[in-house]
């Protein structure tokens, strides 16, 4: 493929909640450029862009695609992105290396979760966007109701430069409100059309639709509402401009809609996109560090030196791995040089690409602007940049939402541990929003995700590209031991008698309780030798072994202080290990004398939601045991922070999520430990017993 100029290149990012039409929408970009022979289809499997079979299993995209095709004499790139809520990190990177977005709606169910997340995240950036109201040809859509759903729910600069002619299976074709020309479409699902005259029973409708378009393109812009408030009208050309003037600056928001899976309104959107959305050349200059982290700035410019960032990784255990960039600034050929400051290597490509979806188109170059593809690269990962070795600059990602859900992960066949670990770090290097553990306490593998849906799907494919089986477990709370009493005295005795030499050992200890997060503390106090100095570490040595095992409930014992006042020894039988096993004894029987209590970890939770879900939100927290500790309002949003207890945390993603319809997000963080209630407390002390006696 040629190598387009920046001004020549347009990026989008397709925005959407699950369901709306993003991939179908991609397909027929891709048809309607003839980049393919055959519309590809979703929920046949014939798609281009969701090729993965667990996409194709579940019928939605999981990690996003790169597209592209040339129209109108411009190459278009769009990145076809998850809508579903636990894989937002894809859409978040994806939206901060585009140039602009098409907001695509299900005219069946209005604005949802998914896109209101991506949406205000675009908002923040002041991101270029146009909307299309999708399924328009199906039962039970409406043009006028979502729109109206838009406006109250997205932004109500949202403006129709269409209307539909038609409604669901009697969709005919799109009336263009600046051209006042119908597009009637042959229903063959080709996206052939004929330009006709607005019908007669929609020309009231289309005068008072165009009047609001005018008057909008006029208000955004100071000179034109002077022409308008002289002539009370706006010519078709200054109509155009002022509306392209004022989407590229996100005052405005065309709404346009059709059917993708029809093949209805796809040209006239993608003349939107080719003429109206900003090419990668009218943005500022990026800003960046060098390698030593102060801060520099590179002009989006092919004269510049090269520089790009990587948004993406894609590895496959048969093709290899593909690393997806936005050039920023310079151009590239496939022989080029790449230097990676952020890893201080070098690297050199097995080819350079465009993509459309598993596709790969060889470019004879790229310049400031494009997205590429680059094969085989060693060193370099997701976030990273790549650069003229001779001009460094570091580009950086947004940080990626924190993990919310946290499952443990067993090997179904014993010895795979290894090949587990290996095939986990591909796919956290393909998908950087999960996150690979150990807890020290439980010994046991952590996975964190954004919610169930991405580990199940991480854990198909562990099973499907790397011939791995494992199963997701609810991780096991890592609770502690302490005491809130003090004892003295408590005598710690080993002796043992079974011919020849024996094992004899006896310590005198005291236990006090130290604050929280103190840790440990052993204090020799030993005088006059009743306890040999040789055998003094070896009593604390029995202590500690005995705090890690636990004493009530066999979890780790932590904040005590160890006295060790006195002894007594034998000048044959006494050893290490017996006053180790004294040393055991002892504390055990100090601490159970010594009014122990189960600690318990409290998460930092900070829930945002819809204001009208927050008494529902306060009243969950509550019955989790939880406490609310303040509340705040942000937009529309309620924003309720609180401490819970991580036991009764597990489920909480998923709990929000229906508790809220899923417009719920939330944080978690570690916090502290706490008291565990005698009620709770007594279920997991009879759980150890049971067990030990077993």
């Amino acid at each position: 493929m040629k190598r387009f100029e920046s001004a020549d290149l347009r990026n989008v990012v397709l925005i959407g909640h699950h369901g709306a039409g993003k991939t179908s929408l991609g397909e027929a970009f891709l048809f309607a450029s003839k980049s393919v022979p055959k519309l590809g289809a979703v929920d046949d499997a014939t798609s281009n862009l969701d090729f993965d079979p667990e996409e194709q299993k579940r019928h939605m995209t999981i990690s996003t695609t790169l597209g592209h095709c040339e129209w109108k004499k411009k190459k278009l790139n769009f990145l076809d992105t998850p809508g579903e809520t636990n894989f937002f990190a894809e859409t978040q990177s994806c939206l901060h290396v585009a140039d602009g977005a098409v907001a695509v709606v299900s005219g069946t169910d209005g604005v949802e979760v998914g896109l209101e997340r991506a949406w205000s995240r675009a908002d923040e950036m002041k991101m270029p966007r146009a909307i299309f109201i999708n399924k328009l040809d199906r039962e039970h859509s409406s043009f006028d109701d979502t729109l109206a759903d838009i406006k109250e729910n997205l932004d109500a600069k949202a403006i129709p430069v269409q209307m539909p002619w038609g409604k669901e299976a009697g969709l005919k074709g799109i009336v263009d409100l600046i051209s006042l020309k119908t597009y009637v479409y042959k229903n063959d699902k080709s996206g052939d059309f004929t330009l006709q005259d607005v019908p007669g029973e929609l020309r009231d409708a289309v005068v008072s639709a165009r009047n609001r378009l005018v008057e909008a393109v006029a208000e955004s812009d100071d000179h034109l509402i002077e022409v308008y408030l002289e002539t009370g009208e706006l010519s078709e050309e200054e109509l155009k401009k002022g509306l392209a003037d004022a989407i590229s600056e996100a005052k405005l928001f065309p709404v346009m809609c059709g059917s993708a899976t029809q093949m209805l309104g796809i040209a006239p959107l993608m003349d939107i996109i080719a003429d109206e959305l900003p090419s990668p050349k009218c943005g500022t200059p990026v800003s960046g560090n060098d390698e030593h982290g102060a801060p520099i700035e590179r002009i989006r410019s092919e004269t510049e030196p090269f520089s790009a960032l990587v948004f993406k990784t894609l590895v496959d255990p048969f093709v290899g791995k593909l690393t997806l960039c936005r050039v920023y600034s310079g151009t590239v050929t496939p022989d080029f040089h790449y230097y990676n400051p952020s890893r201080r290597v070098r690297e050199r490509s097995a080819g350079l690409f465009s993509l459309n979806g598993k596709k790969q188109d060889p470019l004879e170059g790229a310049a400031a602007g494009d997205l590429i593809a680059l094969a085989k690269l060693k060193d370099t990962h997701t976030g990273d940049t790549l650069c003229d070795e001779k001009h460094p600059i570091v580009y950086t990602l947004p940080a990626l939402p924190p993990p919310v859900i946290a499952f443990a992960l067993h090997a179904k066949t014993k010895g795979d541990e290894d090949k587990v670990a290996t095939a986990l770090a591909r796919l956290v290097e393909e998908d950087p929003s999960l996150h690979l553990g150990r807890d020290e306490q439980t010994k046991e593998i952590l996975l964190s995700g954004l919610g169930s849906i991405q580990l199940e799907a991480t854990v198909d494919k562990l099973r499907r590209r790397y011939n791995v089986e494992v199963e997701l477990l609810p991780p096991k709370i890592a609770y502690k031991e302490t005491i809130k009493g003090r004892v003295q005295n408590v005598e710690g005795k080993h002796k043992k008698q079974s011919g020849g030499r024996g094992q004899f050992g006896v310590c005198y200890l005291h236990l006090e309780p130290l604050p929280r997060g103190s840790g440990f503390e052993f204090v020799d106090a030993v005088v006059g030798g009743s306890v040999p100095r040789q055998f003094i570490p070896a009593v604390e040595k029995g202590i500690r072994d005995r705090m890690a095992r636990g004493v009530i409930a066999g979890y780790p014992v932590e904040d005590v202080r160890v006295t060790l006042v006195d002894g007594k020894y034998h000048d044959v039988d006494s050893d290490q290990r017996s006053f180790e096993f004294a040393g055991s004894k002892g504390f055990q029987a100090a601490f159970r004398a010594a009014k122990p209590v189960l600690l318990e970890p409290v998460a930092e939770i900070e829930v945002t939601c819809p204001a009208e879900n927050m008494g529902d939100v306060i009243g969950d927290i509550n019955s989790r045991r939880g406490r609310v500790t303040g509340m705040d309002n942000r937009g529309k949003n309620a924003v309720v922070k609180a401490h819970a207890p991580m036991s009764r945390l597990l489920r909480y993603a998923a709990d929000l999520r229906s508790m809220t319809s899923g417009r719920g997000s939330f944080t978690l963080s570690p916090s502290h430990n706490e008291e565990v209630p005698p009620d709770e407390a007594a279920k997991i002390t009879a759980v150890y017993k049971h067990e030990e006696e077993e």
